[in-house]
C-alpha cells in the first residue's frame, strides 16, 4: 500500500516541463528543412524526408453516399439467383449486424 501511495507521490510531483522560450533557434527548428538544405554539417543531424503524397491518387469529385456494403448476387442457372447481404438487426435491444445468403426461385 505504502508503494502505490509513493508512486502516486512521485507522479504528482513530476509535472509536465516547461517548453523553452522562444528564440531564432528554436524558431528555426519549428519548420521543415528545404530539400536544397538537406546537407549535414558536423555535429549536426538533419532530418529530410519525401513528400508522402507524391504517391497518392488525385482527389476526385464527390463520393456518393452508401447506405451499407453492396449486395451481392449472382445467376446460378435458369432465373434461380443467389445472393449475398448484409443487414442490421435488434437482438435483444441491441443492434447487431447480420448476413444474409438467399436464393431467389420465380414462380
Amino acid at each position: 500500500m505504502s508503494h502505490v501511495a509513493l508512486l502516486m507521490l512521485q507522479v504528482a510531483s513530476a509535472g509536465t516541463p516547461a517548453p523553452p522560450p522562444p528564440s531564432a533557434a528554436n524558431a528555426a527548428l519549428l519548420h521543415p528543412v528545404p530539400p536544397a538544405n538537406c546537407l549535414a554539417r558536423a555535429q549536426e543531424i538533419v532530418v529530410c524526408g519525401k513528400d508522402g503524397s507524391t504517391y497518392r491518387l488525385p482527389q476526385t469529385g464527390s463520393v456518393p453516399d452508401v447506405a451499407g456494403p453492396p449486395k451481392a448476387e449472382w445467376k446460378l442457372f435458369g432465373d434461380v439467383k443467389a445472393g449475398v447481404g448484409f443487414q442490421q438487426r435488434n437482438v435483444g435491444g441491441i443492434p447487431s449486424n447480420a448476413v444474409m445468403a438467399t436464393i431467389k426461385i420465380p414462380f
